[in-house]
């Protein structure tokens, strides 16, 4: 497939469709540590004016905990689902979250605890996940997609390796699983699913997306199940602006 085949659509009915976007990478650029993301006031501005133009059928599907997405768009009126798909939270309604993984997932934080300290990077214990991110140490690559992986073997979990971080997190859920319990639901329910995303962990959303009659939108990256395909981050959220003009 070549960049011209994989453009996305010109124009989408956002009528009949349902939104699904990643954030970090998606919504926001990588910086170095996650605490310092900022979402631009040109990009809220964009989700608002797509929330009304879907009657609310946005969400935003991350890696992140839903308490930390949550500080960056709890006003914005969309679905939230963290840490790949364990935490959900639609707007007005109660916080989800599937607790029966938290003995493994401590364990896992203690195991990766000291990889974390010998080689200065940030170990993140949230409620879905353990994350060990090196950004600020990309040399590291190798020792924590390794430590990750046989963490996550031992315990029983599964491992994910994302943009300068890896993580270990519960089997069978995924943003592919969040993505169809969400269109189950209101206003989601009898819409097309697009799903947007620059990750490896994207991809079960995309898969989902795509099995459910809509499509998914690539950032960046060359190998991917998804229908279609941009160059970078600027370039979705323009893609997003023109599709609310046609």
């Amino acid at each position: 497939m070549t960049m011209d085949d994989s453009r996305p659509p010109a124009t989408v009915d956002w009528g009949q469709h349902a939104l699904f976007l990643d954030f970090d990478g998606t919504l926001t650029p990588i910086v170095a540590r996650p605490e310092l993301v900022a979402l631009a006031p040109t990009t809220r501005d964009l989700i608002a004016a797509l929330v009304r133009a879907t009657s609310g059928a946005v969400a935003i599907i991350s890696g992140r905990s839903l308490a930390d997405l949550a500080t960056h768009t709890g006003d914005l009126g969309v679905t939230l689902s963290g840490s790949h798909g364990l935490e959900l939270r639609q707007p007005e309604q109660e916080i989800t979250l599937h607790g029966q993984f938290s003995d493994a997932l401590s364990a896992a934080a203690r195991a990766l605890s000291p990889v974390a300290e010998a080689h200065d990077l940030l170990l993140e214990h949230k409620p879905g996940a353990v994350a060990l991110h090196y950004r600020a140490r990309p040399d590291c690559g190798d020792i924590v997609r390794r430590a990750v992986e046989d963490t996550a073997r031992d315990l029983g979990l599964r491992h994910m390796h994302g943009n300068l971080v890896s993580e270990a997190a519960p089997r069978g859920i995924d943003k592919g699983t969040a993505l169809a319990g969400i269109m189950a639901q209101p206003p989601f329910a009898g819409r097309h699913p697009v799903m947007i995303g620059d990750d490896t962990t994207d991809e079960d959303g995309f898969a989902s997306a795509q099995n459910m009659g809509g499509f998914g939108l690539r950032i960046g990256g060359t190998d991917t199940c998804a229908q279609y395909r941009v160059a970078d981050m600027d370039s979705a959220l323009a893609w997003l602006d023109r599709s609310l003009r046609g």
